[in-house]
């Protein structure tokens, strides 16, 4: 990983370091809800995964995979930083189906080429820089298997390119649903799906569903 992508991944993870209460109030918020709640947008999307080998990016504290645990053959939750990764496999010791892995902040590594039947991400990417979302995409073709599907909810507000994602609504970083859609393609997936979806700002947040082709 160069030097430019590196300051990318920890301009963003930084931050969540020097907060290490936002997990718990995460989870004991409305968010999880509004990922698992049958009458929201994005249980739809998740059903058209194949839960067979599933990677869950930025898994935080585990409050998503803790959905779908006793539904996955093999989970393999993947974060930057280790104080996560620390904590769901306290969270999760025990259970033989889940793997727990650090990764870079750019890609999937060490994950084998074309192992994975699904890759979702959710609550992270909205926050993460563009070079970082373009390394993903990328990588996500790697490592998917032919007819694997990845699921990112991702960032639709481009209002202040070059701004500090911070001062955005809901810490936003620049990106919008026809560039993700177009970086999608560029690394050779195919768009399935993508819906603007409204978060606490209208419009700010995609959900798209991708494919590596068979």
């Amino acid at each position: 990983m160069d030097n430019d992508l590196a300051r990318s991944v920890m301009e963003v993870a930084r931050y969540w370091r020097h907060d290490p209460h936002y997990y718990d109030r995460a989870e004991q918020s409305d968010w999880v809800a509004r990922f698992w709640s049958e009458d929201r947008e994005f249980q739809p999307y998740f059903s058209e995964l194949t839960l067979d080998v599933v990677i869950e990016l930025a898994c935080g504290h585990g409050r998503h995979a803790a959905q779908i645990v006793d539904r996955c053959p093999a989970l393999i939750l993947m974060d930057v930083m280790d104080t996560n990764i620390d904590y769901c496999k306290a969270r999760f010791m025990g259970r033989d189906n889940v793997v727990c892995l650090q990764n870079n902040g750019a890609d999937f590594r060490p994950v084998p080429d074309a192992t994975v039947s699904a890759i979702f991400c959710y609550d992270a990417m909205v926050h993460f820089e563009l070079d970082v979302v373009a390394s993903y995409l990328r990588d996500t073709a790697r490592v998917l298997r032919p007819g694997g599907r990845a699921l990112y909810h991702h960032s639709n507000y481009d209002k202040e390119p070059g701004g500090n994602h911070r001062l955005a609504p809901g810490g936003r970083n620049f990106m919008s649903q026809a560039l993700f859609i177009h970086l999608a393609r560029r690394a050779g997936l195919t768009v399935l799906k993508s819906r603007i979806v409204d978060w606490d700002t209208p419009g700010t947040d995609a959900l798209t569903l991708v494919e590596r082709p068979a």
